[in-house]
């Protein structure tokens, strides 16, 4: 068969005429492509002796609008590799890192296929989406395990429960442990999961963070959580612990009746005062007696205020400069994280597994690492604050 001669402005006119097709760009795509791969085929087997052309194979691609469907050139000895194949394999992996963004921003699974169905023409199943998340699993393990510094002044511990299958669906705890470094930027330095809530998981977890490289910390700021104080005692003898005092006084007022609850809150707020700047320990420790003595007839419940041993958790802000203790009186820093993170989870009904979580929470953390963590706190001064 002759071939057809066409000049320029004709070819130009056939793709106008073709673009203006529906699914016209992609069709140029198609036949661009097939041709430039063809070529190169033709050329590699210039110099290949004992090699052959042999026949084709399909490939399913994404373009605009629509999926294309390329004619892969294969040669008989298997050796030849169209350039366009590497460069399609780079464009699938930057694909894939935007999944898994979108996924990681809070889109589901269905939300990415339709994107993908309305720009590029070609739907990936939820299944498929998901496979490709998971594919991230490893390098957010690498994260979860990375090495640490020897130091940080201030560390927050918390626990959070998130729907979870395993077999069945059920709330499982996740435990995040955030850091304050010495130049006042802050670091999520791990994320741990346990089907509930027990006291062994937090010796497993601040020996995680040893074998990571940790050696010190002046503070430990926490909720009042099974187990932690012995942990903490046993692995970082010689760091303080701050406990939660907004927790303390909602559990306190939980069993206040509605009568004398703003009576309460007052004088709550006399015990734990934090504008005083020349506040003590052993001035807080009277007021809360002072506290306890005038509602222990009423509350039972209340008798942590007289026990010195157990109320010294919650004074212990009271040894920092008065500029940080708004930020160690509570753990509002790492239950901010911990909402962050359930925004993050809030479409979704339950995830399909404990490592889905981890995966998913520890793209977050390393978000905010590389992002707003990276900003120190203006109003602190770490050498003589901390």
């Amino acid at each position: 068969m002759d071939r057809l001669t066409l000049n320029k402005p004709q070819i130009q006119a056939a793709l106008n005429d073709l673009v203006s097709q529906p699914s016209g760009l992609n069709a140029i795509l198609e036949m661009m492509l097939n041709a430039f791969m063809k070529a190169e085929r033709d050329d590699y087997l210039v110099d290949a002796k004992g090699n052959k052309g042999n026949g084709y194979r399909s490939l399913h691609g994404m373009g605009i609008g629509g999926a294309l469907q390329l004619n892969i050139p294969r040669d008989r000895l298997c050796a030849f590799k169209p350039w366009i194949l590497q460069v399609m394999r780079e464009s699938q992996d930057q694909m894939n890192e935007l999944f898994f963004e979108l996924y990681a921003k809070g889109l589901t699974t269905r939300d990415i296929s339709s994107l993908t169905e309305s720009i590029y023409g070609q739907s990936l199943s939820p299944t498929s989406i998901s496979r490709i998340t998971e594919s991230f699993a490893e390098e957010m393990r690498v994260f979860r395990s990375r090495p640490i510094d020897a130091y940080y002044p201030i560390i927050y511990l918390d626990a959070t429960f998130i729907s979870t299958r395993r077999g069945s669906v059920s709330k499982e705890a996740y435990y995040t442990v955030l850091a304050v470094r010495p130049d006042t930027t802050r670091e999520i330095l791990g994320i741990y999961n346990a089907p509930t809530e027990t006291s062994s998981i937090w010796k497993d977890i601040l020996s995680d963070l040893k074998q990571r490289g940790l050696e010190d910390t002046n503070l430990f700021v926490t909720d009042d959580l099974r187990g932690l104080d012995s942990a903490i005692e046993t692995q970082f003898g010689t760091s303080k612990i701050q406990k939660c005092v907004l927790h303390l006084k909602r559990n306190i007022l939980k069993r206040v009746k509605k009568v004398h609850r703003q009576a309460v809150i007052e004088d709550l707020k006399v015990v734990f005062d934090l504008e005083k700047q020349d506040d003590t320990p052993e001035a807080a420790y009277a007021r809360a007696r002072e506290f306890y003595n005038r509602w222990k007839k009423l509350y039972t419940h209340l008798g942590i205020f007289a026990d010195s041993q157990a109320i010294s958790y919650y004074f212990t802000y009271l040894n920092y400069h008065l500029k940080i203790r708004n930020m160690i009186y509570t753990t509002n820093w790492i239950e901010r994280l911990n909402k962050d993170f359930k925004r993050t989870l809030k479409i979704r009904n339950s995830m399909p597994s404990p490592e889905s979580v981890l995966t998913l929470l520890s793209k977050v953390a390393l978000e905010m690492n590389l992002g707003r963590y990276r900003y120190g706190i203006d109003r602190l001064k770490a050498d003589s604050m901390f």
